[in-house]
């Protein structure tokens, strides 16, 4: 009888753990979901005057401060436009830039004074590890006509790589290797957790590596 009723309990805690994962399933899901709402306004669409070209960057802080790659404005020059999730265009001007690692920062000029800009959170990059759960947010192909940015989902792959310059340029000491899939127009756009904060900035894929 005590091996029919230790069997007996058994069972009662293996269907309650089955009916339970779907429920884990959905929040996670949920909770994934919630996080691009709340980060989405932050992802900026960077291109230049007339539409020509373009990238992705993110807005650090509501007075409209956004980083991006240098590789994304080099063709824009000084001005620029952005575009947000909200649909509108910003004016925008090239603040400062780091050519060799590849960044830049930019400031989306208000279009009335005491305007406030969504940001998203910076993160510890020095806290990522190798299967941590990431999001890619970005216009690749510059798909998001209407500035609404496509959000991917993937692995961290491994931390501290170093991807030697591109000419003598775009030299990354200390960078992020994902899964998550970024293309060309994801450039210069946020790599977040799942906590919505910014880990990385998008910049290179290397799809020359490729057997």
């Amino acid at each position: 009888m005590r091996i029919f009723a230790y069997t007996l309990s058994a069972l009662l805690l293996a269907t309650a753990l089955a009916s339970a994962q779907p429920a884990l399933v959905l929040k996670a899901e949920a909770d994934r979901v919630a996080v691009v709402e709340k980060v989405k306004p932050s992802v900026v669409a960077v291109f230049a005057r007339g539409g020509q070209g373009g990238g992705t960057g993110v807005l650090i802080n509501d007075e409209g401060f956004a980083l991006t790659n240098f590789h994304v404005v080099q063709p824009t020059g000084p001005t620029m436009q952005c575009g947000l999730a909200d649909g509108v265009v910003y004016d925008a001007v090239l603040v400062g830039w780091d050519k060799v690692g590849d960044v830049a920062l930019i400031k989306l000029l208000p279009k009335k004074a005491g305007h406030k800009f969504p940001y998203a959170v910076m993160g510890d990059s020095d806290k990522v590890r190798e299967g941590d759960w990431s999001i890619a947010m970005g216009n690749p192909f510059l798909l998001a006509t209407d500035f609404t940015p496509t959000v991917t989902f993937g692995l961290v792959s491994g931390v501290h790589r170093y991807q030697p310059p591109a000419g003598i340029f775009l030299e990354y000491t200390d960078c992020i290797q994902i899964d998550t899939s970024i293309n060309p127009g994801n450039s210069g756009g946020p790599l977040f957790n799942l906590k919505g904060e910014i880990i990385g900035i998008n910049g290179r894929g290397s799809f020359d590596k490729r057997g």
